[in-house]
């Protein structure tokens, strides 16, 4: 039986950097993005919205009237909507701080979070307490705390997993996403790391999605806030491919279940090979050279 398709819109409201982390805009921030949201979607009914890694800049738990926004938001479209967001956390060793994605359901409701967890060195954390490269204040954090689970959000028409930005480089988060559950895979990703250095960075960070969706079998959407927006599917198909910074993007999603080679056993083949060219560098053994003999 051939699993029932979900339709996902990508939206993105270019927003600049700075502007993002400061209070006086972060209503404005989001009524942007509402609003190009809401015109992107309009003729169409998405089963789940899709906003990049740091579409707001705020903490949802500090902010009820815009948390209750986003949920009047999500419940006058209804759909699902995945956000990336600050998430602030307070225990008694002090505030740890999380790049987030949170899930909404279409009625209003907080459904799940994931916090990311592999982190970029020095843009968020310190590897050897090095000093990082972007000074860290409450209102715009820039050392944060790995994550420690693995999220599989539910959908009524498909489970699915989240890789934040550069998450998407690593082929264990996805096969793991996936042996948990993930019928298909999202990556959000801010990329304004890439605004300076042009269009060829973006593409190259696109491409990695590519290999996470044939390696699983799993069609991915990915959106970011400036870069690269779009679809991959299952065979490494590039459809509906956005280069706007402000804009939705529509695509249908198949749901899938196979389970692959790789999703299967992991790197296995590819540590297989790896002791056959290490044995393979240490060279044939000689045999030794026999004296002739004199006549």
């Amino acid at each position: 039986m051939t699993p029932e398709p979900l339709t996902v819109a990508l939206a993105t409201s270019h927003t600049p950097s700075a502007r993002r982390w400061q209070r006086v805009h972060y209503a404005r921030n989001l009524l942007n993005y509402m609003g190009v949201t809401r015109q992107g979607i309009a003729g169409r009914q998405p089963d789940l919205i899709v906003w990049p890694e740091f579409a707001v800049g705020f903490y949802l738990e500090q902010e009820p009237a815009l948390r209750a926004q986003l949920g009047r938001f999500a419940r006058r479209v209804n759909a699902s909507l995945l956000l990336g967001a600050p998430r602030m956390a307070t225990s008694e060793t002090g505030s740890q701080y999380y790049n987030a994605a949170y899930l909404i359901s279409g009625n209003g409701n907080l459904l799940d979070i994931y916090d990311k967890i592999r982190l970029i060195p020095f843009a968020e954390f310190r590897p050897f307490s090095l000093p990082a490269l972007v000074a860290h204040r409450h209102e715009r954090p820039s050392l944060f705390t790995p994550g420690e689970r693995l999220t599989v959000f539910d959908s009524p028409k498909g489970d699915f997993g989240v890789m934040i930005c550069y998450e998407a480089t690593y082929p264990h988060l996805a096969r793991r996403l996936v042996r948990r559950g993930a019928q298909f895979l999202v990556n959000i990703s801010s990329d304004v790391w890439f605004e300076k250095s042009g269009a060829t960075a973006a593409q190259q960070h696109f491409s990695m999605t590519v290999f996470r969706a044939v390696e699983t079998k799993r069609t991915l959407a990915r959106v970011s806030t400036s870069g690269l927006s779009g679809f991959v599917d299952p065979t490494g198909r590039v459809y509906h491919l956005s280069t706007a910074d402000t804009g939705v993007t529509i695509g249908e999603v198949v749901p899938g279940r196979e389970m692959t080679f790789y999703t299967r056993y992991g790197d296995w083949f590819a540590w297989t090979c790896t002791g056959f060219a290490l044995v393979a560098m240490i060279g044939p053994v000689q045999r030794p050279v026999r004296a002739r003999s004199r006549s």
